[in-house]
C-alpha cells in the first residue's frame, strides 16, 4: 500500500497583535478627526446649543 504521510498541521499564527493595532489606529484617528472638527467647527458648535 502507498499511503501518504499524515504531517502535522503548522501552528497557527496568532493575529492577535494586528487586530489590536488595527484597532487601536481606527480609534487614534476617530479622536483625531474629532478634535480637529471641533477645533474648526467649536464656536459653531457651542452656539448651536445655546453657549
Amino acid at each position: 500500500m502507498n499511503e501518504m504521510p499524515v504531517t502535522p498541521d503548522a501552528p497557527k499564527k496568532n493575529n492577535t497583535p494586528i487586530i489590536i493595532g488595527v484597532v487601536v489606529v481606527v480609534v487614534l484617528c476617530c479622536c483625531c478627526l474629532t478634535a480637529v472638527l471641533g477645533w474648526q467647527f467649536g464656536d459653531q458648535i457651542v452656539q448651536a446649543f445655546g453657549g
